[in-house]
């Protein structure tokens, strides 16, 4: 795993939004150190819906962007709705891109940041991003796999092993994006993540539907 090394100017990427974007975000009900000794992972999931879908591709032809960053865009948006807001660093790994660790990822909820704006920041922030070492896994992994063959496979059922809090694993198959929410239940209460994954629909027809193409 390898982490983003952030060019001039970085408080600009690092604080798009104001003075309410300086603080790094923990997105956790509960800290490491009061986690009990074993960690144990269980899974939420975003229904698939081919409506989301849909948004999802035309959304990608018209604001010129890949997927991956709509789909970031809209989880920045739905930590702020649902967790609160500030920048989250986010490990990240996606088809097409290297293999990005703590990216700073702004998190902001409507009243302080439109979708044109939320879209934006995450298109910037990963146009500046370049490898270095990481120290430790971020509270958050999100993981766009892309296409996988229909059916039961390792990737949809395997728990993430990777020390991560939450991993949100997004891929396609039979048509359709699938959204699994992988968390460790030492960590978070069930009700949060169901929160997460029930606001996730939300924010991504947000982005499709309000944002405009990144400057």
């Amino acid at each position: 795993m390898v982490a983003p090394y952030l060019v001039s100017p970085v408080s600009e990427v690092l604080n798009p939004f104001g003075d309410f974007a300086t603080a790094t975000v923990s997105v956790v009900d509960y800290a490491l150190t009061d986690a009990g000794p074993c960690a144990a992972t269980a899974c939420v999931s975003t229904p698939a819906a081919s409506e989301l879908t849909a948004e999802l591709d035309g959304a990608t032809q018209w604001l010129g962007v890949a997927a991956d960053e709509i789909l970031l865009a809209a989880l920045a948006r739905t930590i702020a709705r649902t967790l609160g807001d500030g920048i989250v660093p986010v490990d990240i790994a996606s088809a097409g891109r290297p293999m990005l660790d703590a990216v700073p990822v702004a998190c902001a909820v409507a009243q302080q940041a439109g979708a044109t704006e939320v879209l934006g920041s995450v298109h910037r922030v990963l146009a500046v991003a370049t490898e270095r070492a990481a120290h430790g896994p971020s509270e958050v992994y999100f993981n766009y796999i892309g296409a996988v063959a229909d059916g039961p496979e390792p990737v949809q059922e395997t728990p993430p092993a990777m020390g991560h809090a939450l991993e949100v694993r997004v891929y396609r198959t039979g048509g359709l994006i699938h959204v699994d929410w992988w968390y460790d239940t030492n960590r978070f209460e069930r009700y949060t993540i169901e929160e997460l994954s029930e606001q996730f629909p939300l924010s991504l027809y947000e982005m499709t539907s309000d944002a405009l193409p990144p400057a």
